[in-house]
């Protein structure tokens, strides 16, 4: 009888505590998954920083890159008689989208989130015996060799500089925004002057803004020692007529953004900004251009 009894009250487990384990095991699931969580959005927010710098500094290093070289020419390319008077080392355009190269920087449309363009011109280093075969030592935008001379096509002459690299943002076929450039098509690893191809260089770059600084000829207050005056691109054009000639530094900014999906969804963004001087004035004058 009794001793039955207390065996049976020993026996299995209650309702109550069934319930109370299963609570306790679902707190304890719950904690975990949140800390999981929270360690992914952790990871993802570090990860799309660390890339976000890396595409932000890279897309500012190959536009300075390019900026820096405006207008060179090296000195043992002799240009050719029927050359036309020397175009500017560099142009830009506001809110330009789809640019074409012609005589100048011309845009297709509005550019990708009020974007600008820019044109720059420079030649690159080539061999002794034959300019138009690139040595190795310098590139364009497009990561290629650039030659110090190009391949004219016979109907006009090749340009005064072996490379006109267009900067611009586009849209990929997934929607995501990039830096893209247009360059000169090689054949034979030879550049051709009059025929280009375009390329992405850094996706995700959503933006990019550009100002102008000027400084005029003779002006006497120490060119290479203060920051000119920076302009838009219309700003530029309404100065005069051979106001591109004038530019001597370029203010570049660039708003780049994330992939990795974070807590709120939405991708993180941030803006990184340089200025870069010219290192090779325009040679024209007005008596020549």
């Amino acid at each position: 009888g009794r001793a039955m009894r207390a065996r049976s009250q020993h026996h299995g487990f209650t309702l109550v505590g069934m319930m109370i384990g299963v609570a306790l095991g679902t707190i304890a699931m719950l904690a975990a998954l949140t800390m999981w969580q929270v360690m992914r959005d952790a990871y993802a927010s570090v990860a799309d920083g660390i890339e976000i710098e890396e595409r932000g500094q890279r897309a500012l290093a190959i536009i300075a890159h390019a900026i820096r070289h405006a207008g060179w020419i090296p000195a043992h390319v002799a240009l050719e008689p029927a050359h036309p008077a020397p175009q500017v080392p560099l142009e830009g355009r506001d809110d330009c989208g789809a640019p074409s190269i012609d005589d100048g920087l011309e845009c297709g449309r509005r550019g990708v989130r009020g974007s600008d363009a820019l044109l720059v011109r420079f030649s690159g280093s080539g061999r002794e015996t034959d300019p138009s075969l690139a040595d190795g030592t310098m590139t364009d935008c497009s990561g290629y060799a650039l030659p110090a001379k190009t391949v004219g096509d016979g109907i006009a002459p090749p340009a005064h500089h072996a490379a006109t690299n267009v900067f611009y943002i586009g849209n990929g076929s997934d929607g995501v925004p990039q830096l893209l450039c247009r360059y000169p098509r090689r054949s034979d690893n030879r550049a051709q002057a009059h025929a280009y191809t375009s390329g992405t260089l850094v996706r995700g770059v959503e933006s990019m803004q550009l100002r102008f600084g000027i400084v005029d000829e003779g002006d006497g207050q120490g060119e290479s020692e203060r920051v000119p005056a920076l302009l838009d691109a219309q700003d530029v054009a309404r100065q005069r007529q051979l106001a591109w000639h004038h530019v001597r530094a370029v203010q570049v900014t660039l708003v780049v953004q994330g992939h990795r999906p974070t807590v709120s969804r939405a991708p993180r963004q941030r803006t990184f900004t340089t200025t870069v001087r010219l290192r090779n004035p325009s040679p024209c004058r007005e008596a020549l251009c």
